[in-house]
């Protein structure tokens, strides 16, 4: 059965086991609980312990000095990762080597260094910034020192837009015992300074506004240059304890796989943590209640009996067919398998609905070959994809993934073969169907293979209904239209050829005329009004043209299998046209099929991948399949970093 026969379990246990519980069901992983409700004065909820945001910053913690690490660690290549891949580990052996790390010592020890760094660092940028303020003053004949000694003399720093220079020398030239001494400019600013006799103060100060004089302090007492000087002997000293410490920090790069450890049991100790929120409890007992996979039921009751002993209660019943909190599993064979992520990417089954992977899959394997349809790309993709699982260390789901793009690279093998297409036309080859040229052909293909795909989606559709004993159900939304499309096509097929006796037009007439007198008088039959029955019937008969814009998608077969073939035969008279150009025209040639050649396939498989999932989604998906289902949640979170394989 693809979708997995689940069982529903009512359990209570005391609330001094809740713990240890946990635990064993967490590495039992297949568990569903459901969020319950207080009804009841008696009963109340399981609040969250308050050490859960000890253990949320403990996780940012873990985080931190993970990102830290990491910062430090040798860049692998693509390659090299992929070749290593994740080590799997039982949540067990994670749980243990976790408990046995000393996170909080090496957390202080790298926190430490790190602060130590920062604040070096800081030092760092703020002498940096000092000697930018101190850099236009490093030619000014006096120091702060000397301006604060005078006694009747005043001296005053800053600067003054460029553009009002001139005439702030003009004004303060007419001023007695008053003298200005540049010490640097820019594009925009004169950097000076202004010395007066106290006297003069009032005039002076009046210049200095009417000329936007900006004040500046210096920031050192004695010389500027050698403040400056100080500052970068300063900096270099820095520059080298920050080294130092970057060394310790990357010394400690061995910690990052027990830091990835015990990140992972952190998560997963949340996790189990969380759970608890699902209960209620009274002083005494807990109440959980939840779903696991039918055929674990002995292993489950094991667990419980091995934990609990007697103290326990458990009702276990077959999960009800209609119940929505019902959650969903997929369970399919190897072939249909790898195409489960197109119905999670969709939308999870309800558990009354049937698993439309192995339903869908044989046509997405057909569709996909079609739009690429080159017996080369296909035989590239097949044997990476074969290749790929070997030499690389790769988890499930990429597993998974690269064996989809196999069989698509298989279907891209078969239909490459009919079209007689290698590489475009790299390599010459018979056709048995030439899309480029035998097009009503491929007109048919693509017509016929659209209305086996929506005849096939009716028939599921009718199949749900019988199975749901909705017999009639089943010839209102089904058989009628099986008559309407059946009817149109064979009208349509009677005046297009020829020798075809006129009866075959009037009966073909006839059905369509029944399908659509059933769709009208039944397309409204839930509704309790007369005129909404009436309304919902039209409406229900217009659907008609959905279905003429359904069956007129499937050309996209025909036109992405044209588009991939075009590209590939316009790159080999590009490249036919450098090969006669002697030894670059050879090398630029070789380069330009490799490269564009890898581009079309990619385009290709994009594009088939895209496509026929959209005919799975809008044509097929939409004639049986609602979805809405809830994804079984296990009590196991998935790392980044390791495989948690099953205990």
């Amino acid at each position: 059965m693809a979708i997995v026969k689940m069982s529903k379990f009512n359990l209570f246990s005391f609330n001094k086991d809740r713990e240890e519980l946990l635990d064993e069901l967490q590495l039992f992983k297949h568990i569903h609980f459901n969020d319950l409700k207080v009804e009841g004065d008696d009963l109340e909820e399981v609040r969250l312990p308050k050490p859960i945001a000890d253990l949320d910053e403990t996780i940012s913690k873990a985080r931190w000095s993970i990102d830290l690490l990491e910062g430090y660690e040798g860049k692998k290549s693509s390659l090299d990762e992929l070749k290593e891949g994740k080590e799997s580990l039982k949540l067990s052996e994670l749980i243990a080597r976790a408990e046995g790390f000393d996170f909080k010592g090496n957390y202080e020890r790298l926190k430490d260094l790190s602060d130590k760094k920062d604040k070096l660092k800081q030092d760092y940028e703020n002498n940096l910034s000092l000697i930018d303020e101190l850099k236009p003053w490093v030619n000014l004949s006096v120091n702060e020192s000397d301006i604060q000694s005078l006694t009747s003399t005043k001296v005053v720093t800053g600067s003054i837009s460029v553009k009002n220079y001139d005439s702030f020398l003009e004004a303060i030239g007419k001023v007695d015992l008053a003298y200005v001494e540049e010490a640097s400019r820019s594009a925009d600013l004169v950097y000076l300074a202004v010395a007066y006799d106290k006297k003069v103060e009032e005039k002076v100060l009046e210049v200095l506004r009417n000329h936007i004089f900006i004040n500046i302090s210096l920031k050192t007492e004695g010389p500027v240059k050698e403040k400056i000087s100080s500052l970068e002997e300063e900096n270099r000293i820095i520059e080298k304890s920050i080294d130092d410490l970057e060394d310790l920090i990357k010394s400690e790069v061995h910690l990052l796989e027990d830091l990835r450890v015990y990140y992972s049991y952190l998560t997963n100790k949340k996790l189990k943590l969380l759970a608890e929120e699902n209960f209620i409890k009274t002083n005494q007992v807990n109440i959980m209640e939840g779903y696991f996979p039918s055929d674990l039921k002995e292993k489950f009751i094991s667990l419980l009996d091995k934990k609990l002993g007697t103290d326990y209660y458990i009702d276990i019943e077959e999960a009800d067919l209609n119940d929505p909190n019902v959650p969903i599993k997929l369970s399919n064979n190897k072939f249909v398998e790898p195409f489960e992520s197109l119905t999670e990417m969709y939308s999870m089954p309800k558990y009354n609905e049937i698993d439309p992977t192995p339903l869908f899959a044989p046509f997405y394997f057909i569709f996909a070959g079609i739009m690429v349809g080159d017996l080369g790309y296909g035989i590239l993709i097949t044997v990476l994809s074969f290749l790929a699982p070997k030499i690389f260390n790769l988890d499930e789901s990429k597993k998974k993934f690269i064996k989809f793009f196999m069989y698509l690279g298989i279907s891209t093998c078969f239909w490459g073969f009919i079209f007689g297409s290698v590489f475009g036309d790299a390599i010459p080859m018979k056709a048995y169907i030439d899309p480029s040229k035998d097009y009503i052909a491929m007109i048919m293909l693509s017509m016929i293979l659209g209305g086996i795909h929506i005849f096939f989606a009716l028939a599921i559709k009718a199949y749900m209904d019988i199975r749901d004993h909705k017999p009639l159900d089943a010839l209102y939304d089904v058989g009628s239209w099986y008559m309407i499309i059946v009817g149109a096509v064979i009208a349509i097929a009677s005046k297009a050829l020829t020798g075809i006796p006129e009866i075959i037009f009037k009966v073909s007439l006839f059905l369509m005329a029944i399908g659509a007198v059933i769709v009208l008088l039944t397309g409204g039959r839930q509704e309790e009004s007369l005129a909404g029955k009436i309304g919902w019937g039209v409406y229900s008969l217009y659907g008609v043209t959905s279905y003429f814009g359904d069956f007129v998608s499937y050309i996209r077969l025909m036109a992405l299998a044209l588009s991939g073939s075009f590209i590939a035969i316009a790159v080999n008279i590009i490249v036919r046209m450098l090969l006669s150009s002697g030894v670059l025209g050879i090398i630029a040639g070789v380069i330009i099929f490799i490269v564009f050649q890898l581009f079309n396939v990619f385009l290709s498989f994009l594009s088939a991948y895209v496509h026929s999932a959209r005919l799975t989604y809008v044509e097929m998906f939409n004639k049986f399949y609602e979805g809405g289902g809830i994804p079984f949640r296990e009590m196991v979170e998935e790392s980044n970093y390791f495989n948690i394989k099953e205990e």
